[in-house]
């Protein structure tokens, strides 16, 4: 690219609620700049709370994961001015990341499948099954781990509107033999440009260590899964094989793909 310093985008989709998706990003990026000594500066937009979107003047543009319902924000004010924002992208060629609601948006308004509620909470460290080879897998194992944590889920992919945009589904949810279920998509390479995923790979062990350990989450955790359930969670997070890996390259992965190695 050539301009001096890269120009990225974050659109928070966290709707002024606490979390700790946008710090995992922010410090990816801030590592990922100083490692490949790339000069760069990000702008946050509030899309949902503020109705704030990009233009079209940034190098790279990442969509945040998020609460609530994916569907039912249909024909608002603000998921009017996404979607609009998801063609321009799309016809202009910019690379964008599409995080977990994000990504469940924009599968929603292209018809990609059926976005609708699991038939209970996803929570935890789990496999990513690859099902093609992508650059924005290098690195990565298969399956490769990664944050979960979300009600809603695709599933019967349209192939049609899917082929049409000339799209392709290129990762699945965990192998689930026991379970007569329809496994869920979880990523999507929507163009050249554009990826989207269902999980969170900005994930960062340690900030989920803690996270997962206070008192609250943690009574939370046992209340509606059992204590097993806490346990694999924590065992996971110390699997330095599984979140670490991702975190460290997936994002960085996108990023080296948007400026060109």
């Amino acid at each position: 690219m050539a301009s001096a310093s890269i120009k990225i985008a974050i659109i928070d989709m966290y709707d002024d609620t606490s979390n700790l998706g946008m710090t995992c990003i922010i410090d990816i990026l801030n590592n990922w700049s100083k490692h490949r000594s790339i000069q760069m500066e990000y702008q946050i937009f509030s899309l949902r709370d503020k109705g704030e979107i990009p233009d079209h003047s940034f190098d790279i543009y990442l969509s945040s994961g998020g609460p609530g319902s994916p569907i039912d924000s249909a024909g608002s004010t603000w998921d009017n001015l996404y979607v609009d924002w998801l063609h321009h992208m799309l016809l202009i060629k910019k690379p964008v990341l599409l995080i977990c609601h994000s990504f469940q948006i924009a599968c929603r308004h292209f018809n990609f499948g059926n976005v609708c509620l699991r038939k209970s909470t996803q929570i935890g460290v789990l496999p990513v099954h690859p099902l093609v080879e992508d650059p924005i897998f290098a690195n990565l194992n298969d399956p490769f781990y990664s944050l979960e944590s979300r009600l809603y889920q695709i599933i019967e992919p349209n192939d049609e509107n899917i082929n049409a945009l000339g799209a392709k589904i290129i990762a699945l949810e965990k192998h689930r033999p026991h379970i007569p279920l329809e496994r869920a998509i979880m990523a999507i390479k929507f163009s050249e440009k554009m990826y989207g995923v269902q999980f969170h790979p900005e994930g960062e062990k340690n900030v989920l260590l803690d996270f997962f350990k206070e008192e609250k989450m943690k009574k939370n955790i046992v209340d509606k899964f059992g204590e097993q359930k806490w346990e694999v969670i924590i065992s996971n997070l110390n699997d330095p094989e599984k979140l670490p890996k991702t975190h460290a390259h997936f994002i960085p992965n996108f990023l080296n793909l948007a400026v060109g190695n």
